[in-house]
């Protein structure tokens, strides 16, 4: 995780390559400053062992940052909401994937009503039916990457025929 990436370096760290930044222009970087966004991976596609352990140092760093303490509250009853839920314990690799998901999904729409006129709300439950269709999204999602996964496979063994 984040670890790897702050401690990560190779030989060719030192070395300059020609990078195209935001506004389309070229310069010359550092390759050292290209490497750690290629490690750092999304929430939703971290081991659910690694989801568990982050939990409690986001709840730290939010306490060092002066979170209100409902909100502390609610956030940790959230995420152990989703480490005891049943998905939990499925042998279905996809179910672990699906709370990823929720997580994910449930805290970006609270951070955006936290800043909106509505306000935040309490994500500390489940919402069984949303995590339902999560779960359809992440099984269709999985299957379409599988297929693409399984033509690009034979599309390339025919191409060689």
């Amino acid at each position: 995780g984040l670890d790897e990436v702050s401690t990560k370096k190779t030989m060719d760290d030192d070395a300059m390559i020609l990078s195209t930044l935001p506004d389309s222009s070229t310069a010359w970087v550092s390759s050292a400053s290209t490497h750690s966004a290629c490690l750092v991976i999304n929430d939703k596609d971290i081991p659910f062992e690694e989801f568990c352990q982050a939990c409690p140092r986001f709840l730290t760093a939010i306490e060092e940052a002066d979170w209100p303490q409902d909100r502390i509250r609610m956030m940790a009853l959230f995420w152990r909401n989703l480490q005891v839920h049943r998905y939990q314990s499925f042998q279905d690799p996809l179910a672990q994937k699906t709370l990823l998901v929720y997580q994910v999904e449930q805290r970006r729409h609270w951070h955006v009503a936290a800043k909106s006129s509505i306000g935040p709300y309490d994500i500390s439950e489940v919402n069984e039916k949303v995590l339902k269709e999560t779960r359809t999204r992440v099984y269709w999602d999985n299957r379409l990457k599988r297929d693409n996964a399984r033509d690009f496979k034979i599309s390339v063994h025919c191409s060689f025929i």
